[in-house]
């Protein structure tokens, strides 16, 4: 058997604008533009970028709650969309999700056993032992006492609240957990427990974890693989030490400049910088990216990340554009593809100048 649990080639969503009194589609949100992954068995990807740039909705197709444009989604080899309406349940059984919020993403009017035994009474599985045990059984393996499965969600905290959401997902035993954000809304102190959750049930269930997050800090510590969306698009993917201690694309760098660094002496020192980052590593302000990111209704031509790149403008080859911005005129014309652009086969970047960034010695 392929160690490829999950695999997504090429998958495309977009969402059409409709205007008028007959709502005729006038143009389309490229929430997710041609994005090629894999996911290996007992392995946990890391998909990082920031909002909007549609790992969310690549997150929701996975599982089946969007249905993709176009592309093709693989379970064990098998494509999702070729599957009869029997094969769909069993993949909703291979594939769970962990929601971002934990406060609505739980029903208020059920019990945390009835939440959690839900999945039994959909697929009409009747556990050894009966669902009241196996209840208390996952309850126990996320870490709450299973004498509380009588209690309702408002009388548990965020961080219980994502055990139980952790639980349900687990009920029917996934090869499969795709995490949206399961941190973001908890404090500091109980994301960590949370995190040492989730790696203590990898080991011992060997989950696979598609792991979406806006903190590079939490993905660094959990994941094996990193993949870092722009715009619905891929531009750098690839295992986690070299993403963090090589980025090639500018965008990576810039986002792990952005990185928080506890000890103020050393961010002070640092400050901002609208060129090309800093050699020290998780800098405040290491890279000011100029504007705001494009709308995913009328992405820029050629390379998507042209209009903000830090890098563009330093190149001999950079000339005037429409916008009177300094950009080579490959990136204006010709979208990078995402291929290997340094010593390790497994490092893929789609920057048309990413060794050019190398060659500067500039290191994440």
């Amino acid at each position: 058997m392929s160690d490829a649990v999950l695999q997504v080639r090429e998958l495309v969503k977009h969402y059409p604008v409709r205007r008028g009194l007959l709502r005729r589609s006038v143009a389309a949100v490229k929430a997710v533009d041609g994005v090629s992954l894999t996911l290996e068995r007992g392995r946990t990807l890391g998909l990082v970028g920031e909002s909007g740039s549609g790992k969310s909705t690549l997150a929701r197709m996975l599982v089946g709650i969007e249905a993709p444009t176009s592309g093709q989604v693989l379970v064990d080899g098998e494509d999702v969309s070729r599957l009869s309406r029997a094969g769909r349940k069993q993949l909703r059984r291979d594939v769970q999700m962990v929601f971002q919020d934990p406060y609505t993403s739980l029903n208020p009017r059920m019990s945390v056993g009835e939440i959690v035994g839900e999945p039994f009474a959909i697929h009409g599985i009747d556990p050894a032992g009966g669902r009241r045990a196996a209840v208390g059984e996952l309850l126990e393996l996320v870490g709450l006492d299973p004498d509380h499965a009588s209690r309702y969600p408002h009388q548990f905290s965020g961080g219980q609240r994502q055990r139980v959401g952790i639980a349900r997902a687990l009920a029917l035993r996934p090869k499969v957990l795709v995490c949206d954000e399961p941190v973001s809304a908890l404090d500091v102190s109980v994301q960590g427990q949370v995190i040492n959750l989730l790696e203590d049930l990898q080991d011992e269930l060997g989950l696979s974890y598609l792991f979406v997050a806006h903190d590079l800090g939490v993905v660094r510590h959990i994941a094996h693989d990193v993949a870092v969306m722009y715009l619905g698009r891929l531009v750098e993917q690839g295992p986690e030490t070299d993403v963090y201690d090589t980025a090639q694309h500018p965008y990576t760098q810039a986002l792990l400049s952005a990185v928080p660094v506890p000890d103020p002496a050393v961010r002070l020192a640092a400050g901002p910088s609208t060129g090309a980052p800093t050699a020290q590593p998780g800098l405040l302000g290491g890279i000011v990216l100029e504007g705001d990111p494009p709308s995913p209704v009328d992405p820029p031509s050629g390379c998507p990340f042209h209009t903000r790149c830090w890098l563009a403008p330093t190149l001999p080859e950079a000339r005037a554009d429409g916008d009177g911005r300094a950009v080579p005129e490959v990136c204006v014309t010709d979208v990078p593809a995402l291929a290997p652009r340094g010593a390790a086969a497994a490092h893929a970047v789609a920057c048309h100048f990413a060794r050019e960034l190398v060659a500067t010695g500039v290191e994440a």
